[in-house]
């Protein structure tokens, strides 16, 4: 991998060194003769020319170069190219330092020139930063060199353009690292943004696969079952009187059996729809939802069932339904055994959720398989202790997702159980009811 980022970072610096090279050398060959000209006629610098000549030399190497040489070697090419400039500011400022005839004047305009070559370098060395570093720390030993040999040169103007060039080689290590790394870290970012992206929709793929085939499943399943339990009406009321209790017995076990297969045929079909349809949420009164519902699920019931104000949530009244209808139904199935069976609706705030509880007295569950309920199938008692299919706690926690919430339970084993379910109390913000 690391070896594809390297490919990639130069070609990009290829392209940057083209945009920049072709600009910096268009810029050199308009601005050096005009330099020239006021070393002339300002300056009165005498025979600048042969170091003017050196930096049009490089911009006239660059330009031919796009031509010539291949894009392999156009990193080289902007690389001496830049040190061509460098070189024609340092050269000039030799001849200038080392010549007595020269005053404050020419030292001061030959140093400011100095600078601004080394600032301008610093700023266009996109992509050459490691071969103009070196070529300028070569050019500075140079200079350092000179300023030992040449006893009457103005130490203060070199010594601040060696300053300045000390400087100016770390900014460019500096930088050159710093480039290197951020691109690797971009390019290792957006790989793993591709994988993730690749991995979304494999796992789409494979869930709209899995919803397709659990409705063909459940809908051919249906068909023959339905049949299977009208041929089984059919042949207990042809069934002799007088047949064993046995035979009524075994006839039993077949209808709960095949009631209990559509049971979960029907629960899967509606956990595989779920979220198919757009939702039609509205801000919704919680306690009267609730109390419909324990209407429908335990009319005549001893279960004593205490509903306090739920108050309001923007839910989708049809999906809700599904939640109190399989929250109640467990509670109720739960608790039967107890002497006084007892169920509890409430709620409260948090973070700006309505959170419901539906908390009972019953059989509870063990604490430490809490976070398995609302799996499909997931069941923590037997069928012969407690009837169901596993399906009723999945839609539950699949509708409570669908709303943006959370679906979490606690409770302990013999001493009841608390399930919880998070809603919005308001339209997301921008969004109008």
């Amino acid at each position: 991998m690391k070896a594809q980022y390297q490919v990639r970072y130069k070609k990009e610096q290829l392209s940057k060194v083209k945009r920049y090279g072709l600009v910096a050398s268009i810029i050199a060959l308009l601005s050096i003769p005009l330099f020239y000209y006021l070393d002339y006629s300002e300056l009165q610098i005498e025979g600048s020319w042969p170091w003017r000549l050196l930096g049009l030399s490089g911009a006239v190497f660059f330009l031919l170069s796009r031509g010539l040489f291949s894009s392999k070697n156009m990193l080289w090419c902007y690389a001496i190219s830049l040190l061509s400039y460098l070189l024609m500011m340092l050269g000039l400022s030799i001849q200038v330092f080392s010549d007595p005839s020269y005053g404050q004047v020419q030292y001061f305009a030959v140093t400011t020139g100095v600078l601004t070559v080394w600032m301008i370098v610093t700023l266009i060395a996109r992509g050459v930063e490691r071969y103009v570093m070196w070529g300028m720390l070569a050019a500075l030993l140079a200079y350092f060199i000179f300023l030992l040999l040449d006893h009457t040169v103005p130490k203060g103007y070199i010594a601040t353009v060696l300053v300045v060039g000390v400087f100016t080689f770390l900014l460019l290590r500096h930088q050159s690292r710093q480039s290197r790394e951020k691109a690797f870290y971009l390019y290792e970012l957006e790989d793993r943004e591709r994988r993730i992206e690749q991995q979304r929709e494999a796992l789409e793929e494979a869930n709209a696969n899995l919803v397709g085939f659990n409705y063909a499943i459940t809908h051919d399943l249906r068909a023959p079952l339905r049949r299977i339990q009208s041929f089984l009406q059919l042949v207990e009321r042809r069934l002799d009187p007088e047949a064993g209790s046995e035979v009524q017995e075994f006839f039993g076990h077949i209808r709960n059996d095949a009631s209990k297969i559509m049971e979960i045929i029907e629960g899967l079909l509606l956990l595989s729809q779920l979220g198919k349809s757009a939702m039609q949420c509205t801000c919704t009164d919680l306690s009267e939802q609730a109390r419909m519902v324990w209407s429908e699920i335990a009319p005549e019931s001893d279960v004593d069932f205490a509903l306090k104000p739920l108050g309001e949530a923007y839910v989708d009244t049809n999906l809700v339904w599904h939640v109190f209808t399989n929250l109640f139904s467990n509670a109720v199935k739960y608790s039967r055994k107890e002497e006084q069976a007892r169920v509890e609706v409430g709620s409260y705030e948090a973070d700006g959720q309505r959170v419901v509880y539906v908390q009972d007295n019953g059989a509870g569950f063990p604490a430490q398989y809490a976070a398995e309920l609302g799996k499909p199938f997931k069941r923590l008692h037997t069928a012969y202790e407690f009837e169901g299919t596993g399906i009723g706690l999945a839609i539950v926690k699949q509708v409570v997702e669908l709303h943006g919430g959370s679906f979490w339970a606690a409770g302990e084993e013999g001493k009841g159980a608390t399930f919880y379910c998070s809603f919005p109390i308001a339209p997301p913000s921008g969004q109008i009811e």
